[in-house]
């Protein structure tokens, strides 16, 4: 039995020596970056770039638990917005005499944190390795190795707050100290239980990652030891406590200062998609390493999400502990297993990291479990469980350095010095190696960016490329207007909604915004409320469905529309461009005015249109048109009903008359042959108050043969005619020569609504729906007001979060 040492000298050396050895190995490969944080950015990209805004933002602009920089005219909770709440309170406190000055500092407090933590790391798993017996030098060695092959390195191109690889270090050398002293665990567990608070308030994360550490530790605690569990009932009182208090606390407060909450989607996409793997786990995850691994071993991809690399020296002796393993299992050494002979940090620490390590990588819910994922009620948030595989990182490395000294003294014992002295060399070099190849390369993709080097969020004022500069060239100012529209549209946070085709877009909308002071009128965020979605993706619907969020603006000013110069724009993009006036146009972005009145909709010509046709219009089956069109069908979808589905989404109203509710498989649409060739478009209504939402799919094959001619696969994924809950998909298929055309739903569950095929170069197509009276034009439903978002709270104006 290995005995467990109270004399923490041993770690301050540690800590002492750690601190100089991550500061040095970091300092070298950062030293830029540490000579001038506040002029840098980390990330020039997509989250880099936004969590940079959203931290600047509510900083020069916002207070307390309200960020209204994006969202327009919402606003959002800061929790959702990846600003590190705790940390932007807390520079929201200190503000610089100057808006560049504040910039400098927010970005400087924030780079310096980052880099500090990954300092940090290393004393920490120091100290952990010192707690396993291992000499000083080799112990502040590996911890260097461990800190430069993290897996958190590289979070610091984007999600800046999952970034501090000191953190699981960090708990788990608390929790190691509250079981070495059980008399005095209550101040641990005190530390523990606020640090995981504290940790919960920069990312959510953390707090799920606090708890699962605690709650695996905590169990193969007792489950080692029932009988000392038992004699210890205040011990582990104080642990479930730092365990549970932190979560209820946090939940707590959300619940009782978010007001959005109900509209939040409750199990977001990527469970299974973003979770950890063996391949993630245990193979290489970068270039050139990965490269190298799939051109000899064809091994897949590993998700993102779930990089955990921990080493092909650690993977070799992972391999060598699963060999130890089904020797102790066919020998029915039990105990052996429950009370393995390593020090206590990993004779409890390597089974909590191990289930860890089962839940990051979707187990037991992988087995046909999906559904006790509804068991997990607020857990389901957390849907890239691959970053949990953190935990395993860090338990199993201070494992595997431990295996590596320990494997050498035996072999030395045992009269093999040259090969102990081979094992230790050879191991410790390949194992630093690729440390040094990790480090290096995330720091050169740091400081010598992909994309966007260079570049500032906050320019000069006699900077010319400054948006105030460019506002007062074309004799405008920032406040003739109430928001900013970027062009190409971005939309992401609500799961439902998104898009994102251009990076240039989000960065200069962002400029722009910190530069005018004008929020955004849409979103990057986290888990944004669809009904607020909705609304904003619905700028850019048809100009015959009414825009629900022009009732919800605070005042009547124009919109400032800000166009990425040269990017290719969708043709909704481009008939709202086309509805404002251009008055400002560089080498980088164009600058348009878009005035509410254009965006009021053209149901009132269209009406008039329908009453000037009058007689014209004839009956041709469910629609009326002015003449016959080869091809043209439509189907209420109102006869079709599925027993199957559940009563949640049959009770779904529908859009026009009762709706038609699929639980999962296809739903037919359209299947025969048109009389005529040309371009057919086929639109259907899906409701976006489903779990998933369907694809529409058409196919055209050769009527004679059966081959293929055309196809066509639409996704929900940057649809933006939205009317109501409904979004209508549609996909426009050309016939070159006579065959048969298929049309078809494809998905899990979802509800649909009001099919439509017919010839782009036919007449109109008309019909008015016999339940809710209303008229429709090209499957355009023509209500005499805009539908209201199920979410969305009957009282709310855009002013009640400002009162």
């Amino acid at each position: 039995m290995i005995r467990v040492s109270t004399d923490y000298s041993a770690d301050r050396a540690a800590g002492a020596w750690g601190l100089l050895a991550g500061a040095f190995a970091f300092g070298i490969l950062l030293a830029p970056l540490w000579a001038a944080p506040g002029h840098h950015l980390f990330g020039t990209t997509e989250d880099g770039l936004k969590n940079y805004y959203t931290a600047l933002w509510y900083v020069l602009h916002d207070q307390g638990l309200h960020f209204t920089g994006m969202n327009y005219p919402f606003g959002e909770h800061v929790v959702f917005t990846d600003n590190q709440p705790l940390l932007a309170l807390a520079l929201r406190c200190w503000p610089a005499p100057t808006a560049a000055g504040t910039v400098a500092r927010v970005l400087g407090a924030l780079n310096l944190l980052m880099l500090a933590a990954q300092v940090l790391t290393v004393p920490l798993v120091a100290m952990l390795l010192r707690r396993c017996r291992l000499p000083l030098a080799y112990a502040v060695g590996a911890a260097t190795v461990i800190a430069l092959l993290s897996p958190q390195l590289v979070r610091l191109l984007g999600h800046y707050a999952l970034a501090y690889s000191c953190v699981v270090p960090a708990l788990w050398y608390g929790l190691v100290r509250a079981f070495e002293a059980p008399a005095r665990a209550g101040r641990w567990w005190a530390c523990l239980g606020v640090m995981t608070l504290l940790l919960g308030c920069l990312h959510p994360y953390y707090l799920l990652l606090s708890a699962l550490l605690l709650g695996a530790y905590l169990s193969i605690g007792w489950w080692q030891a029932p009988i000392v569990a038992r004699a210890r009932r205040g011990f582990w009182l104080g642990g479930v406590l730092a365990l549970a208090a932190p979560l209820v606390v946090f939940q707590l407060g959300l619940r009782l200062t978010d007001p959005y909450a109900p509209d939040r989607l409750n199990s977001p996409y990527g469970f299974f998609e973003y979770s950890a793997s063996v391949w993630s786990v245990f193979f290489p995850v970068s270039p050139p390493a990965l490269t190298w691994w799939q051109a000899v071993f064809h091994t897949p991809s590993p998700t993102w999400e779930g990089h955990a690399y921990v080493g092909m020296v650690a993977t070799v002796v992972a391999g060598l502990t699963l060999a130890r393993v089904a020797r102790r299992l066919r020998a029915r050494q039990w105990w052996r297993l429950r009370h393995p002979a390593l020090p206590p940090p990993l004779r409890t620490g390597l089974w909590a990291a191990t289930l860890v390590l089962l839940f990051a990588m979707g187990w037991p819910f992988r087995w046909g479990l999906e559904g006790l994922l509804d068991l997990l009620g607020p857990l389901r948030q957390f849907r890239s469980i691959g970053r949990f595989a953190w935990i395993f990182y860090y338990v199993f490395s201070v494992y595997a350095a431990y295996v590596l000294y320990h494997g050498a003294r035996l072999l030395q014992r045992r009269g093999r010095p040259a090969l102990a002295a081979a094992v230790l060399v050879v191991g410790g070099g390949f194992w630093t190696m690729e440390a040094i190849l990790n480090g290096f390369g995330k720091a050169e993709l740091l400081l010598h960016p992909l994309h966007g080097a260079g570049r500032t969020l906050l320019g000069a004022p006699t900077d010319p490329t400054a948006f105030p500069a460019r506002l007062a060239a074309a004799h405008r100012r920032a406040d003739e207007f109430q928001a900013i529209v970027p062009l190409p549209f971005y939309s992401l946070g609500s799961e439902k909604l998104g898009q994102l085709t251009s990076d240039e877009s989000g960065y200069y909308s962002m400029r722009a915004s910190l530069e005018t002071g004008l929020p955004i009128a849409t979103a990057m965020l986290s888990r944004t409320a669809l009904w607020q979605a909705q609304n904003l993706v619905q700028l850019l619907s048809a100009p015959a469905l009414a825009k629900g969020v022009l009732p919800l603006l605070p005042n009547r000013r124009p919109l400032l529309v800000v166009v990425v110069t040269g990017t290719r724009l969708d043709d909704a993009e481009r008939r709202l461009l086309s509805d404002a006036r251009v008055f400002y146009r560089d080498s980088a972005v164009v600058l348009a005015e878009l005035p509410l009145a254009a965006l009021v909709g053209g149901r009132a010509a269209l009406v008039a249109q329908h009453k000037a046709l009058g007689r014209l219009l004839r009956p041709f089956g469910s629609y009326r048109a002015v003449r016959p069109a080869a091809g043209t069908y439509h189907d209420d979808l109102d006869s079709i009903d599925d027993p199957r589905a559940p009563a949640a989404l049959r009770a779904l109203p529908g859009l026009l008359g009762a709706a038609h509710a699929v639980r999962r498989g296809e739903l037919p649409l359209y299947a025969g042959q048109p009389a005529d060739t040309g371009c057919f478009e086929a639109s259907v209504w899906v409701n976006l108050r489903t779990e998933e939402l369907p694809s529409l799919r058409l196919r055209a094959t050769d009527a004679r043969t059966g081959r293929l001619l055309d196809s066509l696969d639409v996704v929900s994924s940057g649809v933006t005619d939205i009317c109501g809950d409904w979004l209508r998909l549609a996909g426009v298929l050309r016939l070159r020569r006579p065959g048969s055309l298929r049309v078809w739903l494809s998905g899990r569950r979802f509800v649909a609504d009001a099919f439509c095929l017919r010839p782009i170069a036919g007449p109109d197509v008309w019909w008015t729906d016999p339940t809710t009276g209303w008229l429709v034009w090209n499957n355009y439903p023509l209500p005499p007001r805009p539908p209201r978002p199920a979410g969305q709270p009957t009282h709310w104006t855009a002013a009640d979060w400002r009162r």
